[in-house]
């Protein structure tokens, strides 16, 4: 991964079904405005989608909010297709909702 200004990261191990093993570095990068009302958020799927356009928002939270919900949205995708995800190290396996927690609504 080149030099990014990067808001989160995380590396994890993945399996396809057709029983491939990479490596994936999830990456969320800072928001940046384009225009007065409109917001993008870099974000990152290097080793499983390796051309993602980050999500445009109204302002820099929703822009970030539809970039972690993309991660998590293409996370399911691949778990939901027969591949498994694992923590680099000790190599246990990764739960979706361990990854990304759903939160609370007051």
């Amino acid at each position: 991964m080149e030099a990014r200004e990067l808001t989160a990261e995380r590396k994890l191990h993945a399996i396809a079904v057709d029983g491939s093993e990479f490596d994936i570095c999830l990456a969320i990068g800072k928001p940046y405005s384009i225009s007065n009302d409109e917001w993008a958020c870099p974000v990152w799927l290097d080793g499983l989608h390796n051309d993602l356009h980050g999500p445009h928002g109204v302002d820099s939270w929703q822009a970030l909010q539809l970039a972690y919900a993309l991660i998590a949205q293409l996370l399911g995708y691949f778990i939901q297709d027969g591949g498994r995800l694992y923590w680099l190290e000790g190599g246990e396996p990764v739960l979706l909702q361990e990854l990304m927690p759903k939160m609370p609504v007051c």
